[in-house]
């Protein structure tokens, strides 16, 4: 692989229910170079070539004690590819991806699968062509085939390098737990949650959430579901009022 800057080839892939984030990349023989959740990996040629630019992973960035560089004077084009042939979305079209272009110079463009996810990845990783940031499941095979290919750099040694902020705001019970046996930590989680957590806040929220009938909810009276005895109840209440739906059978909660 031709050689880039760091802040032109970012790789990142992320895993869904444990999330993690990890930088990948192909690294030039010659130099040596060294709980469930979404993982995020990042790619790059080489860790010597800094610059002092707009990413949050500059030097620019370390010095400063901030993970966000509000320069947005040279643009910064992104590919993203993500694992899941059912997403929707596209760059530039909600507000926050408009503001973080707008501050930052970075603008992405999103790679989803048409068909057989595992095929393409495994199509991009055997030929090489790896983009700029790649999302899948923390389960998936190929995160640590990346890992023991080389093709992924250690989360912590690129902070140690670029970004020193990365450590104020990474949990340290969650980048031991995602260490490797290498004692780097190659992703980070989107979604997950430690003791200290549970122990320090009243309400812990899940990464998904559960979607109602906004007809059947307020036929049944707009009842409180925030409790376990509430949720059942309105279950019951649902499948009471409404045993078919469209000629079958109310099917009351599905997953």
């Amino acid at each position: 692989m031709k050689k880039h800057s760091f802040k032109n080839i970012i790789t990142l892939l992320i895993v869904l229910v444990l999330v993690t984030t990890m930088f990948a990349g192909c690294k030039k023989e010659e130099t040596n170079e060294g709980s469930a959740s979404n993982e995020t990996e990042k790619t790059t040629d080489s860790k010597d070539s800094k610059t002092d630019d707009a990413e949050a992973t500059t030097e620019e960035a370390t010095g400063s004690g901030m993970g966000w560089v509000d320069n947005a004077s040279e643009k910064i084009d992104l590919t993203w590819y993500l694992n899941f042939s059912w997403f929707p979305n596209q760059w530039g079209v909600d507000a926050t991806s408009q503001y973080i272009t707008e501050k930052t110079g970075v603008d992405i463009e999103f790679i989803v699968p048409a068909g057989n996810e595992a095929e393409k990845l495994n199509s991009m990783i055997a030929s090489g062509t790896l983009p700029d940031i790649i999302t899948l499941g923390w389960w998936e095979p190929q995160v640590n085939t990346m890992i023991e290919g080389e093709l992924v750099y250690a989360l912590d040694e690129l902070a140690d390098e670029y970004d020193a902020y990365f450590y104020e705001v990474a949990d340290p019970a969650k980048l031991g737990w995602y260490a490797k046996e290498d004692g780097h930590t190659y992703g980070y989680p989107n979604a997950s949650y430690t003791p200290n957590d549970y122990a320090n806040y009243d309400n812990i929220y899940s990464n998904e959430t559960f979607l109602v009938r906004k007809d059947i909810y307020e036929a049944i009276g707009s009842p409180d579901m925030s409790t376990t005895d509430g949720f059942l109840q309105a279950l019951r209440d649902a499948k009471e009022m409404y045993p078919e739906v469209a000629d079958q059978p109310l099917i009351p909660f599905g997953l």
